[in-house]
């Protein structure tokens, strides 16, 4: 009688071998945090054992490490284990966060740049002493990152890293970009990233009593995909002493500026729809209001938290009157008088932009006595109060 040969685990297939796994991963019941899919020190000593229950293994995993991320807190998952675990599944992986929210580690990061040319979205912090990990990391995945998010770690003067934003390689897929501190030397390098729809850029708490200068819009102006727009701690200011001629932002959505100084006009943004100035300097007469007006009249949110203070009467109706899409509006009104002739005024925009009880206008105002003139106004002469929220 023929022996038949000694079978093994790698004459199994694929989907017998996904079944062994999922049961290498079971604990008794009551084990707190397993499921089927969970890591487990078997299942990782199995697929070392040989090339095919290593390719097994990542067919088994193939929706558990879309995210490289380690974190000392979760003790399943060693450093020790990032690597192994990346050079088997590193294609899947579509994520990776190096800090902040997590623990730094050299050895994760190492792997990422070696077995992961499919991320997505790549976060980490820049410190003094890796620098060209995570540059490796963005050059692995160049043809596919869509989400870059980074930062320098300036709350330890040791720890501050070079600038790296002039080594970042094209990135035609990026969509959303955010720096997170960023220094304002490193600005003009945006612009070699002209698909960007989403931006954020924040600057040093420290920077932000005396905000460096920048001409913002200058740097945006080539990134004609732009839809949002964050910006924090910057003066936005011309670098020259002639008139500057500003382009439009054909696709900007959302704009929001805080904690900065404004000494330069706004660009006309047609497809604006928010519109967030909040605790601003803007010491020009003036500017800030010319700014509003020139936005285009889909405007739906406005806050203009800007001091000195800019609006007065005649401003405020501007604004209300051009922007009959206008539901939330927050504004300083310190020289905005509320008397019966301008509450009538201010009643009849309201009318003609059509707002009632079912889609109001909210307005925020500083200054509670003001407020309570407008109301007894409002009470007097009869109108839906309905149509307008005063706060």
């Amino acid at each position: 009688m023929a022996v038949e040969p000694q079978r093994t685990l790698t004459d199994l297939p694929f989907e017998v071998l996904d079944l062994i796994f999922r049961a290498l991963a079971r604990r008794p019941q009551g084990h707190w945090g397993y499921t089927d899919l969970h890591f487990s020190k078997d299942k990782l000593s199995l697929a070392e054992t040989s090339e095919y229950l290593g390719k097994a293994f990542a067919y088994h995993s193939r929706d558990i490490y879309k995210r490289a991320m380690y974190d000392s807190s979760y003790r399943y998952i060693s450093k020790r284990d990032w690597p192994v675990i990346l050079s088997l599944c590193g294609s899947t992986v579509v994520e990776y966060v190096g800090s902040p929210g997590c623990c730094w580690s050299a050895e994760v990061a190492q792997g990422v740049a070696e077995h992961c040319p499919n991320l997505q979205t790549v976060k980490f912090q820049v410190y003094s002493d890796n620098g060209d990990l995570v540059l490796a990391v963005i050059h692995r995945a160049k043809s596919s990152i869509s989400s870059l998010t980074f930062g320098y770690a300036i709350y330890d003067p040791s720890k501050i890293g070079p600038n790296i934003m002039h080594k970042i390689p094209e990135l035609p897929q990026l969509k959303s970009l955010k720096i997170d501190y960023f220094f304002v030397n490193e600005a003009y390098e945006i612009q070699r990233f002209a698909n960007i729809e989403e931006l954020y850029l924040s600057t040093p708490y420290s920077q932000r009593e005396d905000p460096k200068p920048l001409n913002l819009f200058k740097v945006c102006a080539p990134l004609k995909k732009l839809r949002r727009l964050t910006v924090i701690g910057v003066h936005i200011i011309s670098e020259t002493d002639e008139i500057e001629a500003i382009p439009d932002f054909p696709a900007l959505e959302h704009f929001k500026l805080a904690c900065s100084t404004i000494s330069m006009e706004f660009p006309s943004c047609p497809q604006l729809k928010i519109l967030e100035i909040g605790y601003t300097k803007c010491h020009i007469e003036g500017l800030v209001c010319r700014s509003v007006l020139k936005q285009g009249e889909d405007l739906e949110r406005l806050i203009v938290e800007s001091r000195p203070s800019q609006y007065d009467n005649e401003s405020l109706l501007e604004v209300i009157r051009k922007f009959k899409k206008l539901r939330f509006f927050e504004v300083p009104i310190r020289k905005i008088k509320f008397d019966l002739e301008f509450v009538r005024k201010l009643m009849g925009a309201l009318k003609e932009n059509g707002i009632t009880e079912e889609d109001p206008l909210e307005l925020v105002f500083d200054e509670i006595s003001k407020i309570n003139w407008l109301r007894l106004w409002v009470r007097l002469i009869f109108i839906n109060r309905e149509r307008i929220s005063i706060y």
